[in-house]
């Protein structure tokens, strides 16, 4: 959804194709590119808690979390839909149709669309909403990653020299499922934190949307969901066996 709602209009922008006709067609597609951004964000976070909990469930109040977490996943993917849709409710607001934006003042310019914001309160506001809800997201990644490679330093040390086969496949399948969420923490906090670093440059500084950085925000953005299937089909084995078979 989001390289489809942000991907599409910027391919076709510049070669003058007119992807939107009314400001209603803006607002829908702003509203499903920011409620898939923060989709994007919230699921990859939940991935890296959740394999968090799983690594650490030897302890038995780790072990207690990982069962209420199992058994609640569902519920809990449907709050991070519900931050999603309820802190992108401000991106369905303002966005009209594109024209000249000269002289206008806190508004961001995608080209095709334009987020005019009716004063400098509301668009620092809304701005300052995202900000504060992406770092929060960042923060909790950053200790769960953290959390992850420290399990696996002590794991390692514990089985050296006493390692069987059957405990070698285990450790090998925690080791490269943990690698692979901390590759998709690492890739997130790369493009998003500097995405993010922009974006409060744009709310607190710039106080209009320079074309030229949102192009990069943008960017930034679409790479994750370009390369998340990368990341998976490199540490999922399974995954990149059944890919070779359908060559085959």
């Amino acid at each position: 959804m989001h390289l489809l709602t942000l991907g599409l209009p910027h391919a076709l922008y510049p070669f003058g194709e007119i992807y939107f006709y009314t400001d209603l067609d803006c607002k829908f597609d702003l509203y499903l590119m920011r409620v898939s951004r923060v989709m994007i964000i919230g699921l990859t976070c939940l991935l890296s808690c959740f394999q968090c909990v799983t690594l650490a469930s030897s302890n038995p109040q780790w072990a207690a979390l990982k069962l209420k977490m199992q058994k609640y996943l569902m519920f809990l993917i449907f709050i991070v839909c519900i931050i999603s849709m309820s802190s992108s409710i401000g991106s369905a607001l303002f966005p009209i149709t594109g024209r000249n934006a000269t002289g206008l003042k806190y508004t961001f310019n995608l080209g095709y669309c334009l987020s005019v914001y009716p004063s400098r309160f509301v668009f620092e506001l809304i701005g300052f909403i995202s900000f504060a809800r992406d770092v929060g997201f960042v923060i909790l990644m950053a200790l769960a990653s953290t959390h992850i490679l420290l399990i696996l330093h002590r794991h390692g040390k514990q089985m050296k020299g006493k390692r069987s086969s059957d405990r070698s496949q285990e450790a090998g399948a925690e080791q490269q499922a943990s690698k692979m969420v901390v590759a998709f923490v690492v890739t997130y906090v790369s493009l998003f934190g500097i995405e993010n670093t922009i974006w409060f440059y744009q709310i607190s500084v710039s106080k209009q949307g320079d074309p030229t950085l949102n192009d990069s925000r943008l960017f930034l953005s679409f790479c994750f969901s370009s390369l998340f299937p990368v990341i998976l089909t490199t540490f999922n084995q399974k995954l990149r066996h059944r890919i070779m078979c359908c060559k085959l």
